[in-house]
């Protein structure tokens, strides 16, 4: 049997090292292939995306060379100071973007201030300006020719210049400008619904489908170099914020993977990235595809191939299962054959056997009853207990009160001198005493043993305690907050007077919460220099200042009358004090009470007993 064992365990761990093979070579494998394809997807996109961006800016290239080349453009470069010449440049212009749909055209001075300009009739004109700083005016005047893309600083709108030099006679007059609004390729990639971007020289992000990557480095710049990128003012205003998109970026299974961290799920994981470098522009155009969506298909197969491996292991284990219950039910016949005529023989000492369990049955069953007959009358004598010291508490003051008026009967029979009632009272003194000794044997029958040293269990006695009050908190509809202390905490009193303490601190407490919206009992226990401290708090009416001061006295109660005879917090009292602890009370009025319990721990008393 053993070794049967043994040998299903082996099959069972070559079956499951099969199925977790397969599905982790189909996962690498399905995997490897996605990403594979991803990648190929994402490069003839990059590369279609980019075939659009250069024809949207060689629609444009022709323009700085027809402004440098047009009359009204030198005329108004050669005087500037010419009213005519400038509003004819000025006219010029705007018919010419009118018709070519750029974003801007403007003329240069050779200082780098604006002298005309296709928008000189709005509010956000360029006439005036002096963009001398802008690396395509001075690029320009070197080179002859540029392209540059920056932050328009004065219509605050991006854009690509394309900038060309005017030369005149004596050298050159100025520089002619084209701006192109990229916003339509933006809006071409926004419709294709994929993570697209293009980033300059510095790896800062221009153009994207996300607006909230514009302006924002790949990774982080360093501060060394983040300054002399903020002076390039290519940025607008508010410059590059140099919170990096990728948080991190590796090469693995033959592509590039990255991560980016963010609260927007669209734009928060792993994917994969393509790059697609610009060398005309120095840009590189980035294409960033989800991961998880990759990992998804990868798992779904990987899954469906370990299933399909399972089931095909769990086949071949039933056709071998069911060969081998074949040979099993052969042979169980031959040996039931042999059994029966064996079972029959031994019948007959079975029902010998049935007839004595039965009576030894009926016998259990007499004396389960004679049991319960016995804890019935174990609970009717614990009830007559309970009457009987309620009748002990009661009677005691009734009685206490007729000693007092037989005293002062007896004075005010000897003033008289007369003598008539001295053999009345003293019967009845007689029985008074008899009385007072009766509920004197009734309330020593329950009282401790002062010499015998115990040890209660705080755990426990708090939770006997809520169980015994569970049906009035409940009933009052109190929620309890209360963890049990682990290790257990022990201290040196009797179980059963710490329980009886701690139900009436709780009942007091249910009775206080019971008129309050808010019903919260919360019982903490500390540990503080070799004493337990118990706090039971609650959120009732609270005690006034005035009744603290007596709220531990005997007969003394906050509760309307018939509510309460004011025994309980006394009686606890003397009940903790006998244990050679404290009880003290704190409250304020509409803010509920706390009471604390506070007792030697059992290791700490062992240790004062035995000095």
């Amino acid at each position: 049997m053993l070794k049967f064992r043994r040998r299903q365990l082996t099959f069972t761990a070559v079956g499951l090292a099969v199925v977790a093979l397969t599905f982790w070579v189909v996962f690498e494998v399905t995997l490897s292939a996605a990403v594979r394809s991803a990648g190929e997807g994402a490069q003839r996109r990059l590369t279609l995306f980019d075939r659009t961006l250069e024809a949207i800016i060689e629609r444009f290239h022709y323009l700085p060379v027809a402004i440098s080349q047009a009359p009204e453009s030198r005329a108004a470069l050669e005087r500037p100071d010419d009213p005519a010449a400038v509003e004819a440049a000025n006219g010029y212009l705007s018919k010419l973007n009118e018709t070519a749909g750029a974003g801007e055209i403007f003329l240069m001075e050779e200082n780098g201030s604006v002298v005309a300009a296709s928008n000189w009739w709005t509010l956000t004109s360029l006439v005036g300006t002096n963009y001398s700083f802008r690396p395509y005016f001075a690029d320009a005047m070197e080179r002859g020719r540029t392209e540059y893309y920056a932050f328009g600083i004065s219509t605050s709108v991006p854009g690509y210049f394309l900038s060309q030099r005017v030369d005149g006679p004596d050298g050159p007059m100025g520089v002619a400008v084209t701006k192109i609004n990229l916003g339509e390729i933006e809006a071409t990639w926004w419709q294709s619904g994929e993570l697209i971007g293009i980033t300059d020289i510095n790896d800062v992000v221009i153009l994207s489908t996300r607006p909230d990557w514009r302006y924002r480095p790949l990774q982080t710049i360093p501060r060394s170099q983040f300054a002399g990128i903020s002076s390039q003012q290519r940025y607008g205003e508010n410059g590059v914020d140099n919170t990096g998109i990728i948080t991190d970026r590796w090469f693995s299974r033959g592509a590039e993977f990255a991560l980016l961290s963010g609260n927007d799920p669209e734009t928060s994981g792993y994917f994969v990235l393509r790059e697609l470098r610009l060398p005309k522009h120095g840009w590189k155009l980035l294409s960033l595809t989800p991961l998880s969506p990759l990992y998804g298909g990868a798992l779904t197969m990987a899954s469906a191939a370990s299933l399909a491996c399972a089931a095909l292991l769990l086949i071949l284990v039933l056709f071998e299962q069911r060969r081998r219950l074949v040979a099993q039910r052969l042979a169980d016949h031959e040996r039931l054959e042999q059994r029966v005529a064996e079972r029959t023989e031994d019948l007959h000492a079975v029902n010998e056997q049935l007839r004595a369990e039965i009576a030894d049955r009926v016998r259990a069953e007499r004396a389960e009853r004679e049991a319960q007959h016995g804890l019935v009358q174990a609970a009717k004598m614990a009830s007559l207990g309970q009457a009987l010291a309620g009748v002990a508490h009661e009677v005691s003051q009734p009685v206490a009160a007729l000693t007092t008026h037989l005293a002062s009967a007896r004075l005010i029979e000897q003033r008289r001198g007369t003598g008539e009632l001295g053999p009345i009272i003293g019967a009845m003194d007689k029985v008074v005493e008899r009385l007072a000794t009766l509920t004197g044997h009734l309330k020593t029958f329950a009282r401790k043993e002062t010499l015998v040293a115990m040890e209660a269990d705080i755990g426990s006695a708090i939770a006997n305690a809520l169980d015994l009050t569970d049906h009035r908190l409940r009933q009052v509809g109190v929620d309890i907050e209360y963890r049990r202390p682990r290790p257990p905490l022990a201290v040196a009193a009797n179980p059963v007077h710490l329980e009886q303490v701690l139900i009436n601190l709780i009942a007091n407490a249910a009775d206080a919460m019971a008129e309050t919206p808010l019903r919260v009992l919360s019982i903490g226990v500390t540990d503080r220099d070799g004493h337990i401290e118990i706090a039971v708090t609650d959120t009732g009416t609270g005690i006034t200042a005035s009744d603290l001061s007596s709220l531990f006295d005997p007969f003394f109660t906050t509760k309307p009358a018939g509510k309460g005879l004011g025994l309980g917090l006394s009686i606890s009292y003397g009940l903790v004090r006998d244990s050679g602890g404290t009880i003290t009370a704190r409250s304020s009025p509409g803010q509920g009470s706390t009471f604390t319990i506070s007792l030697p721990t059992a290791f700490s008393a062992a240790t004062r007993v035995s000095a």
